[in-house]
């Protein structure tokens, strides 16, 4: 009998792939999908309760649209805070780059105020320290 070795799910390369902005749009879209879904059924739980139906049919619908509005919202959060890191990510990207050419400008704008050194002669540097002349 041969062994069948676990293989992951082809959809989950894909979505490994794809950037968090794909993902975040993909889940917000589906997480809405999912919100209203929950809202036209829990419609229907509400009609059957005012239509006098029996008490375990519209309960159970009514538990099961709660259930999906709340997944959807959660869904939702959750690629609203993808979105955020992307965001986040965009505008730490640009400060940095931002800073990193206002340093570089800095620096040049010192190098340029230095005075440049002179070089001392060979006297005045034995002056300064008689031992390195030896």
């Amino acid at each position: 009998m041969k062994i069948v070795e676990y293989k992951k799910a082809p959809g989950r390369k894909i979505v490994k792939r794809m950037s968090l902005q794909t993902k975040s749009t993909l889940l917000s879209v589906v997480s809405l999908v999912v919100f209203v879904y929950g809202i036209i059924v829990l419609t229907k739980a509400v009609w059957l309760e005012s239509t006098n139906e029996v008490f375990n049919r519209w309960f159970l619908l009514g538990i099961y649209a709660i259930a999906l509005v709340v997944g959807g919202m959660i869904m939702y959060g959750n690629a609203l805070q993808m979105r955020v890191r992307v965001d986040t990510r965009k505008e730490m990207r640009r400060f940095f780059r931002k800073n990193r050419r206002e340093m570089a400008q800095r620096k040049e704008a010192m190098a340029k105020k230095q005075k440049p050194k002179v070089e001392k002669s060979h006297k005045e540097r034995e002056k300064e320290n008689p031992a390195k002349s030896i």
